[in-house]
């Protein structure tokens, strides 16, 4: 089993006041370095709250970015998977995601 995830958002506009509201003000952590060399101001939350975030993003014209940590000293990345939707095998065909059993070639 991996490392721990701790878990940041970083907010944009309005959605920083909306994550003030529901956070202690000690989650509030500034010029955090993340692995592209960027300093960000982020809250740190549980995933739960990410969730309940996405749910009402549109109806409250939310903006934010996800990022994690795995365990107290990994790099602080994007999460990847935020807004990864499921795609039908033709769509993935298409888009080159998989490739058909009869594409790969077997290791002599």
């Amino acid at each position: 089993m991996g490392a721990q995830k701790i878990w940041y958002v970083e907010a944009v506009g309005h959605t920083n006041e909306v994550i003030a509201a529901e956070l202690p003000a000690e989650n509030a952590s500034r010029g955090i370095l993340c692995q592209d060399g960027v300093k960000r101001d982020f809250w740190q939350c549980d995933y739960r709250f990410i969730t309940r975030l996405l749910k009402s993003e549109t109806a409250e014209h939310l903006e934010f970015k996800v990022f994690y940590r795995e365990g107290k000293f990994g790099p602080v990345r994007p999460w990847p998977f935020l807004y990864k939707w499921r795609m039908t095998i033709a769509t993935a065909l298409k888009n080159s995601a998989v490739k058909k059993g009869s594409d790969v070639k077997a290791p002599r």
